[in-house]
C-alpha cells in the first residue's frame, strides 16, 4: 500500500517496566475550531463506535493460531499502555515459528548439488526456495510489527459501524477461503510426497543429497509441519493486507462523499473551514496507511516480487516441460499453484493500486476545490473594493 504522508509519524515502542504514554490517535488532531458551516447527515457518517480490530476478528483469530499475529499485554487508562519485559504464550510461539520458517529458509538453499542443470528439477527447486523466502520474510514483518505494537496502534482505530460490519462478514469469508486453500495445499502435498513418484530429495533437503539416511519418513513429516506454517503465513498475510486496503479505500471514498454533499448543500460552496475539515480527514488515514506501509513495506515487496518470478517459472515449466508430468494430479498441482500465485499477485497489485488512487484522486480534489474557493473570494473581495474578511473567506 502506498500512501503520501505529509508529516512524519513517530510511535514510541518501550520495552521497559512502566507506563508510557501512547499516542490516542494516529490521526491529525483538529485545530479546536467548532464546524457550524458544515452539515453532515447521520446516514452518511454514523457515530463511531467500533474499532478496526472488531471487524477483522476473524482473521486475526486464525492468525494468531498460526503464530503471525501477537498481541501485548496492556494495562492502564485509554491513552495509556503497559509495555513490559514479559513474554506471553502467544509470543513465545509466535517467535518459535519465525525462527523455525528462518532455519527452515536457509536449509531450502541446500536442495542445489553441482549435478544440477537446467531443466524441470531445477525450476522446481527455484520456485521452492523462492517461495519459501516470501513466506519467512512475511511472517518476520508481521511478528515485528505485532511485537512492536504498530499494528495495535492502527487496529484501535474506530471506524463507523457499517464499515466494521462490512469488514466483519467479508474477513470471515477471506477466513474461510485460506483455510480450503491451505488444507487443499496440505492435500496435495502429502499426496505428491507419499503417493507418487515425485522427486521428494529437494523437499528434505539436505537429506539424501547430501547427507544420505535410510529412512526418510521423519523427515518429511517435518516437512509437512512446516509446509503447514509456510501455506497459512502465504495465503493469510496477503488477505489481511488486501482487507487494510479495502477499509482504508472506504475512508476515502467516505470522504469524498461528504465533501459532494457539502457541495450539494450549499450551493457549490463549501467554507475555508470545511475545506480545512477535508484535508485534516484526508490527511488522517493517508498518515495511517503510511504508517502500516512502513511496518509492513517489506512483506509487500516481498509478496510481489516472489510471485511475479515464481508466476513467470512456471508458465515456463507448464509450456516446455509438459510432457515431464506424467501424473494428473502433479499437472493439477502445477497449474493451481500458477493460479494462485496470479491470484495473489493480483490482490497484493490491487490493494496498492486502489489505496494510490484514492489518495491520489481526493487529495488532488480538496487542492482544486481549495483554490477554486480563494480565487472567488479574492475576486469578490476585489469588486466590491474591500479586503477579504472572515465572513468572505468563509463563503
Amino acid at each position: 500500500m502506498t500512501a503520501v504522508s505529509p508529516a512524519p509519524l513517530e510511535t514510541l515502542v518501550d520495552v521497559e517496566d512502566g507506563l508510557t504514554p501512547e499516542p490516542e490517535s494516529l490521526f491529525v488532531k483538529n485545530t479546536g475550531t467548532k464546524l457550524e458551516s458544515i452539515v453532515i447527515d447521520d446516514e452518511t457518517m454514523p457515530k463511531r463506535k467500533m474499532t478496526i480490530e472488531d471487524g477483522l476478528r476473524p482473521l486475526l483469530t486464525s492468525m494468531k493460531l498460526i503464530g503471525l499475529y501477537v498481541s501485548r499485554p496492556s494495562e492502564g487508562g485509554e491513552n495509556v499502555v503497559t509495555k513490559s519485559r514479559k513474554w506471553t504464550a502467544n509470543m513465545i510461539y509466535g517467535a518459535a515459528v519465525m525462527m523455525l520458517l528462518w532455519i527452515n529458509a536457509i536449509r531450502s538453499m541446500s536442495v542445489f548439488t553441482r549435478e544440477d542443470k537446467f531443466g524441470f528439477l531445477l525450476l522446481n527447486k527455484l520456485i521452492g526456495v523462492t517461495w519459501m523466502t516470501q513466506c519467512t520474510i512475511s511472517q518476520t514483518a508481521f511478528f515485528a510489527a505485532s511485537f512492536s505494537g504498530r499494528l495495535a496502534v492502527v487496529f484501535r482505530q474506530n471506524v463507523d459501524d457499517s464499515c466494521a460490519r462490512n469488514s466483519r462478514k467479508f474477513s470471515t469469508f477471506l477466513a474461510v477461503v485460506a483455510w480450503s486453500f491451505v488444507l487443499i495445499s496440505m492435500a496435495c502435498f502429502i499426496y505428491l510426497l507419499f503417493l507418487t513418484d515425485f522427486p521428494a530429495d529437494s523437499m528434505i533437503a539436505p537429506f539424501q543429497n547430501h547427507i544420505i539416511i535410510s529412512n526418510t519418513l521423519i523427515p518429511q513429516i517435518i516437512v509437512q509441519l512446516i509446509s503447514f506454517y509456510l501455506l497459512s503465513v502465504f495465503i493469510f498475510s496477503q488477505a489481511m493486507t488486501f482487507v487494510l486496503a479495502m477499509i482504508f479505500s472506504h475512508e476515502f471514498k467516505k470522504v469524498n462523499n461528504e465533501l459532494g454533499r457539502c457541495l450539494d448543500n450549499q450551493e457549490r460552496r463549501v467554507s475555508d473551514v470545511g475545506i480545512e475539515t477535508f484535508r485534516q480527514k484526508h490527511q488522517e488515514i493517508s498518515m495511517t496507511v503510511s504508517y502500516l506501509d512502513d511496518s509492513l513495506m517489506f512483506s509487500n515487496a516481498s509478496a510481489f516480487c516472489c510471485q511475479l518470478g515464481c508466476l513467470i517459472i512456471l508458465l515456463y515449466i507448464l509450456v516446455f516441460y509438459y510432457s515431464l508430468m506424467t501424473d494428473p494430479v502433479a499437472i493439477t498441482s502445477h497449474v493451481f499453484w500458477m493460479l494462485e500465485m496470479f491470484f495473489g499477485l493480483t490482490i497484493t497489485a490491487a490493494g496498492g493500486i486502489i489505496v494510490h488512487h484514492y489518495v491520489s484522486t481526493k487529495y488532488i480534489n480538496i487542492i482544486i476545490l481549495t483554490t477554486t474557493t480563494t480565487t472567488t473570494t479574492t475576486r469578490s473581495s476585489a469588486i466590491a473594493g474591500r479586503p477579504c474578511d472572515a465572513k468572505a473567506c468563509q463563503g
